[in-house]
């Protein structure tokens, strides 16, 4: 269940809430700074990249073949 509001955030947008190890949050600030992004950006657009190639690898699968 998405709870919709709007708090100001860009249209097609929804916030979540993570936990995540201090030393992962720093490590994704540091690669973000690098890339020019906020830790926002930087997070949907890996999590964007890992779900398009996701489904590009299972689209691509072989069929599997019928067992005898």
């Amino acid at each position: 269940m998405v709870t919709v509001s709007n708090t100001g955030r860009a249209p097609g947008k929804t916030q979540i809430s993570i936990s995540l190890p201090q030393s992962l949050v720093e490590r994704i600030d540091q690669l973000a700074e690098e890339e020019n992004r906020n830790r926002s950006n930087f997070i949907a657009t890996h999590l964007e990249r890992l779900a398009d190639s996701s489904a590009t690898r299972k689209n691509n699968a072989a069929p599997a073949r019928p067992r005898s």
